[in-house]
């Protein structure tokens, strides 16, 4: 549960693509068509595991999947590294590079007589404020004057950029849709957005729970972990105009973190569950209803945490 609140981009990302249907839908729509025809797609399945850097994982979520080729001669691996950062980051091709060796890495001491590598493909997914403007290739990194030198590793990236999508053209599986206009939301604030993401949500709540996991939650916790004020409370407002359920949902979500925060004595979920409360718009009497703690206590316990970071 602390996980959910600290890495929300991975949590959601991971929970929605975690899913055969979910992933085969998403990821025929966004790779390269020589690419999606060449495999074998009803052998995908998900490699448990991430190889983001630890303290990358609040703006970087990733996936490995296992997919067959066409020809049955050998597997292949396909990397999705979300990017969730305001603008773009011409050193990604870097980081790319070196999770795909540690991918190689473990492939190793799972199967240390391999005579061949596994083929990776790296996708990257972009959810920012700006564009995307750096090339995908890893040579570009480079002086221009020694790209062409047989040193320069040879290698590049599948680019997913929706930072300049409206609403609705975010397409694909309905569960993808969510979670790609919440990804969105974090850097376009629009009333478009929350609109369609409260009709969807609307739609999801009437929908029994698949997989073992309930969406709804998942969702809503993203919602308490990521958005400001202002657009909280507007999204509030939309909540309560197309999706009133979810906007109760929302509160009743938020109580039982409380509930389990305080159960597992973590001072640190305490105060992100608040934080998180103060961010869809809710009131000190409305959390101090549902918390036990005032604002008082509140920034006592975020000196608490300050201090334990700071040893």
């Amino acid at each position: 549960m602390a996980e959910d609140i600290h890495h929300p981009h991975d949590v959601m990302v991971r929970a929605v693509l975690s899913g055969v249907a979910e992933a085969t839908n998403f990821l025929q729509r966004h790779l390269a068509e020589e690419v999606s025809q060449a495999l074998n797609w009803s052998t995908l399945k998900l490699v448990e595991g991430s190889f983001v850097d630890e303290d990358l994982r609040r703006s970087e979520a990733d996936l490995l999947y296992e997919v067959a080729h066409v020809s049955g001669e050998a597997s292949v691996w396909v990397y999705v590294l979300l990017e969730h950062q305001s603008t773009p980051d011409r050193w990604i091709r870097f980081r790319l590079l070196k999770y795909c060796c540690r991918i190689w890495d473990q492939s190793f001491r799972e199967q240390p007589d391999q005579r061949e590598l596994r083929a990776i493909v790296p996708l990257v997914f972009y959810q920012g404020e700006r564009r995307w403007s750096y090339s995908s290739e890893f040579a570009d990194l480079f002086a221009e004057s020694v790209r062409a030198w047989p040193g320069v590793p040879r290698f590049s990236h599948g680019l997913i950029d929706q930072s300049g999508l409206q609403p609705e053209e975010v397409q694909g599986e309905f569960k993808v849709q969510i979670m790609q206009l919440l990804l969105m939301a974090a850097y376009h604030p629009a009333l478009a957005w929350m609109e369609r993401v409260a009709r969807l949500l609307d739609s999801l709540s009437s929908l029994p729970p698949s997989g073992g996991l309930n969406y709804m939650r998942i969702f809503v916790l993203y919602i308490l972990a990521t958005q400001e004020p202002e657009a909280a409370e507007s999204f509030r407002e939309v909540l309560r105009r197309h999706a009133p359920q979810v906007g109760d949902d929302l509160m009743t979500y938020a109580q039982e973190l409380v509930a389990e925060g305080e159960e597992r004595g973590e001072i640190r979920t305490q105060v992100s569950i608040i934080e998180g409360l103060l961010r869809v718009g809710a009131t000190w009497a409305m959390i101090e209803g549902a918390t036990g703690v005032n604002e008082a206590q509140f920034q006592v316990l975020k000196q608490q945490v300050e201090a334990m970071m700071n040893q």
